[in-house]
């Protein structure tokens, strides 16, 4: 299954599963009609607030859930019955907990304890940590809200958590990078001409001496959207980086890596790789940055130096 963000075509699948699901939310009327008159959906899809679960091979909506992170709440969540049981529902509410505030209590308002129709999704909410904090009445009916403790869960800046935020940055307009803004601390310009930014990192991703990325002048998102002619200039510029890189620091490999998950404007880490690093026959930990792999941070000016004597 692929776990998306809901769009306006989606609308008519998400209107049909609340009309399915009417009963079981013992909704007085058919729910998905309500929801179609009201127009409702096209705030939280334009907010990027509502998921969908979506069948690879059917193209069928399997499920959807809506949030809001104004009130760091869930507000929506149904699976189709021809999909229950498949895990559907698990692989949206773990998206949606990534993309709400886990540093405060998470709210969602379910079925009371007891009632049969609901006990799979109140199993699953108690799965992630959810549980019962008080019974109330909402027209007419016996609702429980559940809550989701606050965590001190550390996040990294991935699209995973801050999707809003990193899209708006994929736009040339918004990118940090092309619009000059002041570069995180540590980082520092070996190479900065029309082509390429070559930057070094203190302390160092991965604790490995030497580490750094480089990236393209000219904005882009995805690489598959450069053109043949800047993806071969730029992968010379990334080879020519490489060679001068081994050489400084001696290292027995250098391992390319693109992911832009974090920053949107397109760029490559360079991670030298050592008889003696941490990672031996498994992918790097990026999140590893201390102590520091240089002796002093006299040595790693002095890396910086001895990248720009090469690439000169």
């Amino acid at each position: 299954m692929l776990i998306r963000w809901a769009n306006e075509n989606d609308l008519p699948a998400w209107y049909a599963l609340a009309t399915e699901v009417s009963a079981i939310f013992q909704h007085p009327a058919d729910m998905g009609a309500e929801l179609k008159t009201k127009k409702s959906g096209t705030g939280t899809i334009r907010r990027y607030e509502m998921l969908t679960a979506v069948d690879y091979m059917s193209g069928n909506n399997m499920g959807f859930i809506c949030f809001s992170r104004e009130k760091n709440s869930i507000t929506w969540f149904a699976v189709s019955e021809n999909y229950r049981g498949k895990g559907a529902g698990r692989h949206l509410l773990k998206t949606v907990l990534r993309q709400l505030n886990t540093n405060k209590d998470v709210s969602v308002n379910t079925f009371v304890d007891g009632y049969a129709p609901g006990m799979a999704a109140r199993a699953l909410y108690q799965k992630f940590g959810f549980a019962g904090k008080r019974v109330f009445e909402h027209d007419g009916l016996p609702r429980s809200e559940m809550v989701r403790p606050a965590t001190n869960e550390k996040r990294g800046g991935s699209f995973h958590y801050r999707y809003p935020e990193f899209i708006k940055a994929a736009q040339k307009e918004n990118c940090p990078a092309c619009n000059n803004e002041t570069m995180p601390d540590g980082q520092i310009d070996i190479v900065l001409n029309g082509k390429i930014c070559v930057g070094g990192e203190y302390p160092g991703q991965g604790r490995l001496f030497g580490k750094c990325y480089v990236m393209p002048m000219e904005h882009y998102f995805h690489f598959e959207d450069m053109t043949e002619a800047d993806a071969a200039d730029f992968m010379n510029e990334v080879q020519r980086v490489g060679k001068a890189l081994r050489k400084v620091t001696g290292a027995v490999k250098i391992n390319y890596e693109m992911h832009s998950n974090s920053g949107a404007h397109l760029h490559i880490h360079l991670f030298p790789r050592y008889l003696d690093d941490d990672f031996p026959s498994v992918p790097i930990d990026y999140r590893i940055n201390e102590p520091a792999p240089y002796e002093s941070y006299e040595e790693y000016l002095w890396f910086i130096e001895q990248m720009r004597r090469e690439l000169e």
